[in-house]
């Protein structure tokens, strides 16, 4: 008889711990309110501004949780774009944007249950797959790409999961704000190279977007 008790004792432990053990499939879209920061261009004042840029990705994303203890993963391909406008006069006023063609990989740790509110925090693995400039008083883009790098970020985020029915699927909504201290490098609201300027600094992405997505759970 005691000989089969530690048996059983595991079998029941293993038995437990996998009841609490659950897996989810989410197919996802953000939409974002993006900006490239550099003191450069911050110094400038009237001649080189930021102006209003949005971005948006779509992907999937896996997460594996115990209890409520989750750890996600995510690809998310979409785009990553600062806005900035200037000029002395209306005139010489014009606006510019940096589109960078962008694959996203956050990897993050998230607190909640498979349904009601939930927080996440993590980073956020930012893949520059190509960039182009534009301006709005000049026809055409360029090409941009060498001047910018790939960055790693920060993410902290809130929402909440709503289970549909009886289903084993629920719809999520969060808020997300992800800030890089890492140089993603670049121009500036004229286009030129901000490796040429007399004082280098660093070039700070940072977002705040809306989360949406259909998750599926494997309980």
């Amino acid at each position: 008889m005691k000989k089969l008790f530690l048996p059983l004792l595991l079998v029941g432990a293993f038995t437990q711990a996998k009841a609490q053990f659950s897996f989810d499939a989410q197919l996802k879209y953000a939409s974002s309110a993006t900006a490239l920061f550099n003191k450069n261009i911050s110094d400038l004042g009237a001649s080189q501004d930021y102006d209003f840029a949005f971005s948006s990705n779509y992907g999937a994303a896996v997460s594996a949780n115990y209890k409520f203890i989750g750890l996600g993963a995510e690809l998310l391909l979409g785009n990553f774009v600062g806005g900035y406008q200037g000029g002395e006069t209306v005139e010489t006023s014009y606006t510019s944007q940096i589109i960078l063609q962008t694959t996203q990989i956050p990897i993050y740790l998230r607190l909640g249950g498979i349904e009601g509110q939930f927080s996440e925090f993590g980073v956020v693995f930012n893949q520059i797959n190509s960039g182009s400039y534009s301006k709005s008083n000049v026809s055409g883009s360029n090409d941009v790409t060498n001047q910018y790098q790939s960055f790693m970020a920060y993410m902290i985020g809130l929402g909440g999961r709503m289970k549909l029915a009886k289903l084993p699927i629920a719809v999520s909504l969060s808020a997300r704000f992800m800030y890089s201290p890492q140089d993603a490098k670049g121009v500036d609201a004229l286009g030129n190279d901000l490796n040429n300027y007399p004082t280098y600094y660093k070039t700070n992405a940072a977002s705040v977007g809306v989360h949406a997505g259909l998750v599926y759970c494997f309980e």
